[in-house]
């Protein structure tokens, strides 16, 4: 049985993940490359989707997936699209009829070139970081490559920072919470409650353990280190503050 699929290109996606269900299902990739088939994808093919490929050969350090199940053509429209404000199928629809990809492929460069430019020395944790945003969102701000390379090696021997991939946007925004900076024990924090006897250090009022949160007197970013002697019990609402701050 053969079956002609007419209508617009989002309607025959969706028809094309409706029927998408038996032998060795497509990746969401490839359904687009049947959806949006044309010189486009044709080309954008040679760059990203075979085994050796050159897509592989500039990225593969930093990019998960498969190459010949499409992943990597995915990763990088994404990444363009993304630059234009648009979704995947978006851009693909646009460029369907394009002669060729290489604004997909000199885009792809950009942004590989970019990250070994600001971190210069790799490490496995930068392999599937979602490079593409970090290029969108961080490219034209002004960054030092030695102080991040120094910085970099000083975050990977923190005990403190439980999340070693969160070390490069951590670099790039400034923003702590990529970190997860390792929390105060249980037990840590019932010691510290006990000294204080329930008391915030911050209101002076009493509050149940369950109502306060552990809290580094020196800050992380200063030195302070996760242990018993730079915790302090605060309330909920004064720890708020004090890390909005």
């Amino acid at each position: 049985m053969i079956y002609f699929c007419e209508g617009e290109a989002s309607e025959k996606l969706r028809w094309f993940e409706t029927i998408n269900i038996a032998g060795e299902k497509l990746t969401p990739q490839e359904l687009k490359n049947a959806t949006y088939s044309g010189s486009f994808v044709n080309d954008a093919k040679r760059y990203f989707s075979k085994i050796g490929c050159v897509a592989y050969s500039k990225g593969h350090r930093y990019l998960t997936g498969e190459v010949n199940r499409q992943e990597y053509l995915e990763t990088a429209i994404k990444w363009i699209a993304k630059s234009k404000m648009k979704t995947i199928e978006q851009y693909m629809a646009e460029h369907q009829h394009d002669e060729n990809a290489s604004e997909l492929w000199v885009y792809f460069q950009q942004v590989i070139n970019w990250v070994e430019v600001i971190f210069i020395e790799y490490h496995k944790e930068m392999k599937g970081l979602d490079w593409g945003e970090f290029y969108f969102t961080y490219k034209d701000k002004n960054y030092d490559p030695i102080k991040f390379k120094q910085k970099v090696i000083e975050l990977r021997k923190d005990e403190d920072v439980t999340s070693k991939k969160g070390i490069y946007e951590y670099l790039l925004s400034g923003k702590e919470k990529h970190l997860n900076i390792r929390p105060f024990t249980d037990n840590q924090k019932i010691e510290c409650y006990e000294k204080q006897e329930g008391i915030c250090v911050i209101c002076k009022e009493y509050f149940k353990i369950g109502e306060m949160e552990g809290d580094h007197i020196t800050p992380w970013h200063e030195g302070g280190k996760t242990e018993a002697k730079n915790c302090q019990m605060l309330c909920r609402e004064c720890n708020r503050r004090k890390s909005g701050k």
